[in-house]
């Protein structure tokens, strides 16, 4: 397997301090401090409308903050340049839509804006990253389609192989298993842990599986009404306690038979509500 070029990011680093996010006068995220852990995988859990997506774009400054900052190797967000900022973190959002008859390679080409100027357009480094980026996510027999003909995991590695080829320290990925199957879940998980072995990138998920954020997150941050309700390690993190809190269900922690990390198993009103 090839790799791109980006040296190891552990010295990398984003974080947000007191933070407030807003949709007009509707206020989501409430001064989040938060500081990601550089060379991991990191996962935001939390009831829907909880903020997990508001927070992530926050840190990708797609949205600008009410109050505090996000910090890119301790500068603010606010200071730095658009394609600056391109060049360390990309962003892919949830259900991205890509114009009608593109192809694989084509869309793939676009993660390189970020590397462009005036004097220097499409260049060797681009040609070879977009490369990379296609063996990595398996799609090189595939480059040629239509995005649009691909299977949904085809398609969803293709919009990972389109932020693998802008090169950036810093993955922010919104929900990147919505609407796949469990096969092709598994399949886009496995892939971004293996980036993370192989090239030590940052990653930030948001995922709603708790069970996959607990196998495949080191730091899980589990948000609550736009506030941190917990971080750290999974096995810190994923309590009865706070799935009852965060989620208002009731479940049992057990150890995952196959990777000793918490398992989750939801009790359902049914089952105990039953004389």
């Amino acid at each position: 397997m090839n790799k791109l070029s980006i040296m190891p990011c552990s010295t990398v680093q984003i974080e947000a301090k007191n933070l407030t996010l807003a949709y007009g006068r509707t206020t989501i995220i409430h001064q989040v401090s938060l500081a990601i852990p550089p060379g991991k995988i990191t996962v935001l859990v939390g009831a829907n409308g909880c903020g997990k997506s508001t927070l992530l774009k926050g840190l990708g400054r797609l949205l600008k903050p009410c109050t505090g900052q996000v910090y890119l190797n301790h500068q603010p967000l606010a200071h730095q340049s658009t394609k600056a900022i391109a060049r360390h973190v990309a962003l892919l959002s949830q259900n991205p839509v890509a114009p009608e008859g593109l192809t694989v390679r084509e869309l793939v080409a676009q993660g390189r804006y970020p590397h462009q100027t005036w004097l220097q357009q499409w260049s060797i480094q681009d040609e070879q990253a977009v490369d990379d980026a296609l063996q990595i996510t398996d799609l090189e027999d595939l480059c040629d389609r239509p995005l649009d003909t691909l299977s949904g995991g085809q398609r969803q590695r293709a919009w990972i192989a389109m932020v693998l080829a802008q090169d950036t320290d810093i993955l922010l990925l919104d929900e990147p298993t919505t609407f796949l199957d469990l096969a092709h879940q598994v399949e886009v998980l496995d892939l971004l842990y293996d980036l993370y072995q192989s090239q030590g990138r940052t990653i930030v998920l948001v995922l709603h599986d708790l069970n996959q954020a607990c196998r495949y997150g080191h730091h899980v941050v589990a948000i609550k009404e736009g506030k941190i309700y917990a971080q750290g390690a999974p096995s810190v993190v994923m309590t009865e306690t706070m799935v009852q809190d965060v989620f208002g269900l009731r479940s049992k922690i057990i150890a995952d038979p196959v990777t000793g990390t918490p398992m989750c198993i939801p009790i359902g009103r049914s089952l105990y509500d039953t004389p």
